[in-house]
């Protein structure tokens, strides 16, 4: 039913909103029609206000009782979503459990014209599982939520199995998010964006990301949306794979999707995280109205690439045009600043940004002006501005300290950062490392065996590292201390023969100073 000609899911202020419910009061239409009362509450949590929503529900469901008259589910997920959108998870759950509850206790009565199939459905489920507080908290709610889905039968749903699939991803949780699509009796383009972005999202995964693209091209022939290729692209930028990101531009040429933005972000970082900051400028440049993302992105590039003047100009620009920067802007900027010395240019960076954009630096920001400090040799400032800082410092500030102490020889600041890091990491494995590493340079060797006897009798073994190199369009990821590379037979000739060829350059160069 609509009021002066307009219904009130579609009005544009809350103003109308409010107005229109006034209208109703008057002429007793909000009692009798939950319908237009549905759409009324709609309006209210559409547009802001959702406590005058909460209140028209609870009269709502007041009425219902004293006339008999169910409220249906579409007026129950009304107010759940209005509640999950306006950023109050914890009162939609609280809803979501009166709705449970209420449905329970309805289906057996007699004097209340109710369907007994009623009850949460998809659109309850997947708005629940999409909440903050499903994917920040890494266990009850989900979980509980996935049970009721698999019992109520909802879990055949697209929407549902959707949810199920980017809340374990977000958890970290892969190889769940893999048995949820694999269980899915149907599944669309939102389905293998979802599984591939879980696998983009995790550094072991990346190439799984790759074949499981092939997989929904080949064999399931669906076309990628633009958040397809959004996180595709990221796969290869972690995996540094100039080559196929290359294709995958001319795959989003061919289908038309070379002109969205999230597709062009993601290309602008993709340049970026390969180190072609031209490219990635050229491809922000052909944006129409570039967003923070895309700002950020390119910043990122002149990050990597130690490029601090152009990520200044870059910045200022941004500025200009009215952009508003965010924490993830100044830590590019400040990165590029570490890696060309720009000490005061970081400093005054830090300053602006909580004086002027109201942002606190938070540890990943200490970090960067403690290495840009520490890599100055301005260790003891670098001290200073730590202990300035209110925010939580996390183990990587001190780690970012102690290697500094091991470049300068500074023993007595070496001290306090690895006992600050031994407190805050508890396997010790970053501290006594670093330590035991700023120990060998001094040639301090009996610092040295006590360390690493100390951390032996603690069961503690250092990460291996890993490193990956693109060789024939085809990337080849290494592990130190792993055997098990298909090729190893070969590496091993060739990196013998490198070592024979550089020992005999090595005496050719003892031999002619001699001559």
């Amino acid at each position: 039913m609509s009021l002066n000609g307009r219904a009130p899911l579609f009005c544009s202020a809350l103003y109308s909103v409010k107005a229109a419910h006034s209208k109703a009061l008057k002429t007793g239409q909000l009692l009798w029609d939950l319908h237009f009362s549905t759409r009324l509450l709609n309006g209210y949590t559409r547009f802001g206000g959702v406590d005058q929503g909460c209140q028209l529900f609870d009269e709502l469901s007041v009425y219902s009782e004293t006339k008999g008259v169910a409220l249906d589910v579409v007026c129950w997920n009304s107010i759940i979503t209005g509640l999950i959108q306006s950023g109050r998870d914890v009162m939609g759950f609280q809803y979501f459990n009166h709705m449970r509850v209420y449905f329970s206790n309805h289906c057996c009565r007699n004097d209340f014209e109710f369907d007994r199939d009623m009850g949460p459905d998809s659109y309850t489920l997947s708005s629940l599982l999409s909440s903050s507080y499903c994917l920040e908290k890494n266990g009850n709610p989900g979980l509980q939520l996935h049970g009721y889905a698999v019992k109520s039968g909802v879990i055949s749903s697209i929407s549902v199995g959707n949810a199920l699939i980017t809340l374990y991803a977000t958890w970290g949780f892969v190889p769940d998010s893999r048995r949820v699509f694999e269980a899915m009796p149907r599944r669309n383009v939102v389905s293998w964006t979802a599984i591939i972005s879980g696998y983009a999202q995790q550094n072991d995964y990346k190439e799984e990301s790759l074949r499981t693209f092939v997989a929904m091209m080949r064999e399931e022939d669906l076309r990628p949306n633009q958040f397809t290729l959004a996180s595709i692209f990221s796969s290869c930028s972690k995996l540094g794979s100039l080559s196929l990101g290359l294709q995958l531009i001319a795959l989003a040429l061919k289908i038309g999707l070379i002109s969205d933005i999230h597709v062009q972000n993601s290309i602008v970082g993709f340049y970026s995280e390969c180190g072609c900051v031209e490219e990635a400028k050229s491809v922000f440049e052909s944006i129409a109205n570039p967003d923070l993302v895309s700002w950020n992105s390119l910043l990122k590039g002149y990050s990597q690439l130690g490029q601090g003047k152009e990520s200044f100009i870059a910045f200022e620009d941004m500025l200009t045009r009215g952009e508003t920067p965010d924490s993830i802007t100044f830590l590019s900027v400040l990165s590029a600043c570490r890696h060309t010395g720009m000490v005061s240019e970081g400093l005054e960076l830090v300053r602006t940004m909580k004086i002027d954009h109201g942002i606190e630096p938070q540890f990943e920001h200490v970090s960067c002006v403690i290495d840009l400090l520490a890599r100055a040799g301005q260790l003891r400032q670098a001290k200073e501005f730590i202990e300035g800082m209110q925010c939580e410092l996390s183990d990587s500030v001190w780690r970012t300290l102690l290697g500094a102490c091991r470049v300068h020889g500074n023993a007595e600041l070496a001290g306090l950062a690895a006992s600050k890091l031994l407190e805050l990491d508890h396997s010790g494995r970053e501290a006594h490392v670093v330590l035991s590493n700023f120990y060998a340079a001094r040639e301090d060797w009996k610092k040295v065996g006590e360390l690493r006897k100390l951390f032996r009798e603690k069961g503690g073994s250092k990460e291996p590292g890993c490193s990956w190199i693109e060789v024939a369009n085809r990337v080849h990821s290494f592990v130190a201390s792993d055997w098990n590379h298909p090729t190893m037979n070969e590496i091993q000739t060739l990196l013998m023969f490198l070592t024979d060829h550089i020992r005999v350059l090595i005496m050719k160069d003892d031999i002619d100073c001699w001559v």
